[in-house]
């Protein structure tokens, strides 16, 4: 299993956080990684080493980014136009508005919850202008009502098995039933590798960590998960207390999505020991796992 971190949009230098291993191999390039917009965080593409690949999420500049980016050339398979499976975990524009951007060539095979299905049709409508482009094939990942969690397999990735999990996210002001949230609003992501039995634990945007979250992220040998984000009141303690928690789980690839208020980007000297300590890295544009 192979991961590519694709947030899009043009890149901006933060300070050096601790080094990440990209291929696997230990250590580092030691480069400054770039960090986009927070706005467009969460987009990543999954695939094998056989060329074949899924999107999850895709933010308003990821196509541009598999068109323009020279990085991700040497990616088989995954700059190419042919490839238009897609996976989302919520309705957040900025987890949505790329689909457009995909709109010339062959139908898109788009994996999501009913409730997602639901909104992209009418509060924010991309599928039905879709359907006059490319066309769209539905795979409904069946997180609803008293289902929380289902497993479900992406066409062209056989052996990957993918589970969605309930979790909360904040609501998107588009939203028309914004004042009482659904099952399927918005998921988390693990997959595991049947070959290899490595696994993968994704929540974009997830607001609160709880006991069904951590048992995954405890089995999981890779972690991308967003900063502890904006609360009030939250200080730098809260954030570190949140960094301890993540270095303490067994993965070996923690990498976290820069957020607002997180104070990931720039984290002062005691959070950054933190991050040191706990193998902790901060996600950059093309940035690859393998797992």
């Amino acid at each position: 299993m192979r991961v590519v971190i694709l947030r899009g949009g043009a890149p901006r230098r933060s300070r050096q956080g601790p080094r990440h291993e990209q291929d696997g191999r230990a250590g580092g390039t030691g480069r400054q990684p770039p960090v986009p917009s927070t706005r467009e965080r969460g987009a990543l593409a999954i695939g094998n080493d056989q060329g074949q690949w899924v999107l999850v999420n895709v933010s308003p500049a990821v196509a541009h980014q598999l068109d323009s980016d020279p990085r991700l050339e040497r990616l088989s398979g995954l700059p190419d136009a042919r490839m238009r499976a897609v996976v989302l975990t919520d309705a957040q524009v900025d987890h949505v508005g790329g689909l457009l951007s995909l709109r010339d060539g062959a139908p898109i095979d788009l994996y999501a919850t009913p409730s997602v299905f639901e909104e992209l049709t009418s509060a924010l409508p991309v599928l039905p202008v879709l359907q006059h482009y490319c066309g769209v094939h539905w795979h409904v990942v069946p997180v609803a009502g008293d289902r929380l969690a289902a497993s479900f397999r992406v066409e062209g990735l056989p052996e990957l098995e993918f589970t969605a999990l309930a979790v909360e996210t904040p609501v998107p002001p588009h939203l028309a039933h914004t004042e009482h949230p659904r099952v399927g609003d918005a998921i988390a992501l693990a997959v595991r590798d049947l070959n290899t039995g490595q696994r993968l634990f994704t929540a974009p945007g997830l607001a609160q960590l709880g006991e069904v979250e951590l048992a995954w992220m405890r089995e999981a040998d890779c972690l991308l998960l967003d900063g502890p984000g904006e609360e009030p009141g939250r200080s730098r303690r809260a954030t570190r207390d949140w960094l301890g928690l993540l270095s303490a789980l067994p993965a070996r690839h923690k990498v976290v999505f820069d957020g607002p208020g997180s104070g990931v980007a720039t984290p002062d000297s005691d959070t950054m020991a933190h991050w040191v300590r706990g193998g902790i890295a901060l996600a950059y544009d093309g940035m690859e796992i393998a797992l």
